[in-house]
């Protein structure tokens, strides 16, 4: 049985066993906080200029993304910052160490979450909430560790990667890259571009929605679950089981690659 390319899956294992043991090494130290019940929140926001082609990145470390689109050639982004803690001045101490780091190119821009005391993890007493608008045509990236992906409408290229969290995207027209270890992703594609969809979980399910007349190649691999293909017309191209399918759409086209370990996959028609 075929199940997620070795390189990938034990890259993230490894990204996954890291964050752990950092979790673990600081559990008896004063930096872990136990008691949440206080919280300091700031608001960060920018407004940077990206034409079609460009690129944008943000990576997180705990919390959520959020993507749509922007009506012009405008990336906006506004960024929630929470502090933790037990009082109300632990949590403004905690909201004092989460830092956004801009790094921008001529047709680049990559926003990174830094939380000041933890080597770059979090421990806890901070998140970050992303919400960001991107013109037509730029191709974006999103990482983060503890937190789910939420991509709407998006034209250009998405690849989305994340730990503890769920991935989902709507109307999706570029080339699509989705990945995590603890969460389901469901995709939807409003067409079918030629870098075609690449989807990776351990633990979850995968849900996609392909429009009815796209041409597609198809492989599709679990180890515990069943694959769903009932919604579309998938002609085989080898001896498959409910636990491994190879085919075409349509005649064949872009390669549609999903597989997980412990979930379903369905793939389904949009008209």
């Amino acid at each position: 049985m075929s199940t997620m390319s070795s390189r990938a899956l034990a890259r993230r294992f490894a990204r996954l066993a890291v964050v752990a043991a950092a979790t673990l090494s600081l559990a008896g130290c004063d930096l872990m906080m136990t008691d949440f019940s206080a919280q300091a929140t700031d608001q960060w926001s920018k407004t940077y200029t990206l034409a079609a082609g460009g690129r944008i990145e943000v990576v997180n470390v705990n919390g959520r993304i959020e993507v749509q689109p922007s009506a012009d050639d405008q990336v906006e982004v506004r960024a929630e910052k929470i502090g933790k803690g037990a009082t109300d001045d632990a949590a403004k101490r905690a909201l004092a160490r989460i830092t956004i780091e801009e790094q921008t190119g001529d047709n680049s821009i990559r926003l990174s979450t830094k939380v000041e005391g933890t080597g770059g993890f979090n421990m806890g007493g901070t998140e970050v909430k992303y919400y960001v608008r991107v013109p037509a045509g730029v191709s974006v990236k999103l990482d983060t560790t503890n937190g789910a992906i939420v991509a709407d409408n998006l034209a250009g290229d998405l690849s989305a990667e994340t730990v503890n969290g769920s991935i989902k995207g709507r109307g999706l027209a570029g080339e699509v890259s989705a990945a995590t270890i603890n969460g389901a992703v469901d995709i939807e594609m409003s067409r079918l571009a030629d870098g075609g969809v690449s989807i990776e979980t351990t633990n979850g399910g995968i849900d996609l929605t392909l429009p009815r007349d796209a041409a597609a190649t198809v492989s599709a691999r679990l180890a515990n679950g069943r694959i769903n293909t009932s919604d579309l017309s998938i002609e085989t191209t080898s001896e498959n089981t409910r636990r491994r399918l190879d085919g075409t759409l349509n005649g064949g086209g872009p390669r549609v690659r999903l597989e997980t370990t412990n979930g379903a996959i369905s793939i389904r028609g949009r008209s």
